[in-house]
């Protein structure tokens, strides 16, 4: 008798199972979109097993993120995995949902819908970074506007990205024109954001974002966006650090709006101290140490709250925003003693900081006028920075590669030009390639390549007269 009821049992067992499936196969893709939109993933913690999805929910739906490794399209009963909202928070005439996806694989994709009671999103995707050395490309900039000329420099810009498919995008303040409080702003922001960067084939690229002066109507805009961490259980604190590849790349977000000494600085040298036999140490953060441009102002505060430690602990790039153009200088090391110091800063090619930036995102640029001794090239244009990052080979030591991209210049008359449209779309296969037809800045005698290490450029220098 027993034996027959567990054979019925079984049989159930295997018509449930055989109902499911035939429901599951007969289910049709939502026609109905998602009450939502605004997508846009933030790396703010370990980028191997973390990311932060963020979206604006347009009405209460019982939304969540449904996601695996497969691509099961906008079948979101498909995917296995699934995560409810962590916050919301009500900013700027938006309802915004943040959902941390953790436990992930490292170097993986990811696919993803957001699933409402409305309907379902598009699918998108997303690479995490690697928890072991492995090539990888990121793209830094800084500093768009929200109209006229400047905003369609910006939007280059962001095409640009899409064309290139980086790991991450490090963008080093000043999202918005004003000071970070106009609610339409924003939403055209995030809109161009999620629009723009996305590749053709729904891949998303990951932001690290950085404080700039225009957020500072509000400190803590940077969390209410982009869930970014802060100190002190003060929202206006907002530095912090991530690691990529084991020990092989630290990135560092400092904030240049609030005291760059005091609690900043001593947490900038915990952190650096902490991550010192890294392979690779950069910071970004917004205003420059020292700007190439007569019209901003030096920033002596932050030359001696963190020149000293950047070199100390073996900080390999700097990445700044806010003066409207671009620059890249030879190594430094701060030494104000030395004979040929300029600015307390004197060239070390073997220990020195590389300082690069100055923003212009999409910003309208301002003149390079104010070039130092140890300047390796400066100019006035929109432009954002490709960095190759490579893990040593049998030839070559771990290495970085850097190009200035052109996204838009303007003539005598201020006529704009923009440079996005003809950029060589890159595939998932030939992600190191250096897309034909960019308009690549050339770096002096160093072409457009520039190397770091820099005395990897191995190139014979004019002697001065």
């Amino acid at each position: 008798m027993g034996r027959i009821v567990t054979f019925t049992n079984h049989i159930r067992s295997i018509i449930v199972v055989l109902v499911i499936l035939i429901f599951q196969g007969c289910q049709t893709v939502p026609e109905t979109p998602a009450a939502s939109d605004k997508y846009r993933l933030v790396w703010n913690e370990d980028p191997a097993t973390n990311i932060t999805v963020a979206w604006d929910q347009h009405e209460v739906a019982n939304a969540q993120v449904m996601y695996g490794t497969t691509d099961q399209g906008k079948k979101f009963w498909k995917y296995p995995s699934s995560k409810k909202v962590d916050r919301v928070l009500d900013k700027y005439d938006m309802t915004t949902h943040f959902a941390k996806l953790s436990g992930l694989e490292p170097d993986q994709e990811y696919y993803f819908v957001i699933k409402d009671d409305k309907g379902v999103s598009e699918r998108y995707w997303f690479r995490t970074a690697p928890d072991k050395p492995k090539a990888f490309t990121f793209v830094a900039g800084g500093d768009s506007k929200s109209d006229g000329d400047a905003l369609e420099a910006s939007r280059a810009s962001n095409r640009i990205v899409a064309k290139l498919r980086p790991l991450f995008v490090m963008f080093n303040g000043d999202f918005c024109s004003g000071n970070g409080t106009v609610p339409e702003r924003w939403h055209l922001w995030l809109k161009d954001w999620q629009e723009l960067t996305t590749t053709t084939d729904g891949r998303m690229i990951p932001i690290f974002p950085v404080h700039g002066n225009h957020e500072n109507g509000d400190h803590g805009n940077l969390n209410y966006i982009f869930n970014a961490p802060y100190h002190d259980n003060d929202s206006s604190k907002i530095y912090y650090s991530v690691s990529f590849g084991g020990d092989f790349f630290h990135t560092i977000a400092l904030n240049s709006s609030v005291g760059v000494g005091g609690n900043q600085r001593d947490w900038l040298e915990k952190d650096l101290k902490s991550h010192e036999n890294f392979t690779f140490k950069i910071a970004g953060y917004h205003k420059p140490i020292w700007p190439h441009t007569e019209s901003k102002r030096e920033n002596p505060e932050e030359y001696n709250e963190w020149a000293h430690l950047f070199y100390d602990y073996g900080l390999d790039v700097s990445l700044d925003g806010d003066s409207h153009m671009s620059k890249i200088t030879y190594p430094l090391r701060p030494d104000s003693a030395a004979v040929d110091s300029y600015m307390g800063y004197v060239r070390d090619d073997e220990r020195g900081t590389m300082f690069m930036g100055e923003g212009s995102w999409g910003a309208h640029p301002r003149a390079n006028n104010d070039d130092k001794p140890w300047t390796i090239k400066s100019f006035s244009g929109n432009q954002i920075k490709l960095i190759q990052v490579m893990p040593k080979d049998e030839n070559l030591p771990d290495r970085m590669s850097i190009y200035t991209i052109l996204s838009a210049t303007y003539d005598d008359e201020d006529k704009q030009t923009l440079y996005d449209a003809a950029v060589e779309t890159l595939t998932e296969d030939n992600l190191f390639k250096v897309p034909a037809n960019a308009e690549l800045v050339e770096n002096g005698p160093y072409g457009t390549e520039m190397k770091y290490p820099f005395v990897l450029n191995n190139v014979e220098e004019p002697v001065a007269n």
